[in-house]
């Protein structure tokens, strides 16, 4: 079972803060795969700069979901995340898709994420991890998106 967790930003040097990101979850977390790059136009609030999205694969910690949720806070806040705008421009967005196959729905988190499908940005690079396989079993995954985003 593994921790999948979507990574994006749409500001500033978006690969650096990708990166930097994964630096961050490293210190947290053990990695075991990480999908390319890609970019798409922004959903839910469009004025804004495109963004480059991530998915990781980590290992199950020991943490709770709500614990892990947190510790993803507080790294977008030590990376320059700022919430003026809800769903706006933002230098890091980290969410949690997946916790291995359980559901967990308190008010910090809903895991599965509840639009993981509808997002090409997640459903893109996420079938670029080991971890896919076991989703696919088990999910639908769709194949037709209204923004397609392309690998970098």
């Amino acid at each position: 079972m593994s921790l999948i967790i979507a990574l994006g930003s749409n500001l500033g040097d978006r690969k650096l803060h990708l990166e930097n990101a994964i630096t961050e979850l490293k210190s947290h977390f053990n990695l075991i795969s990480l999908s390319h790059f890609y970019e798409s136009p922004a959903v839910d609030y469009l004025n804004q700069p495109d963004f480059i999205n991530q998915v990781a694969q980590f290992d199950i910690p020991s943490n709770t979901p709500d614990e892990v949720m947190l510790i993803l806070l507080s790294i977008e806040q030590k990376l320059g995340r700022n919430r003026d705008i809800p769903k706006g421009p933002r230098t890091i967005d980290l969410d949690i898709l997946f916790w291995g196959l359980e559901k967990h729905s308190t008010t910090h988190v809903t895991i599965p994420h509840p639009a993981w499908d509808q997002r090409s940005f997640v459903v893109l690079p996420l079938q670029e991890l080991p971890y896919f396989k076991v989703l696919q079993n088990h999910f639908i995954i769709p194949s037709k998106f209204n923004n397609i985003a392309h690998k970098l």
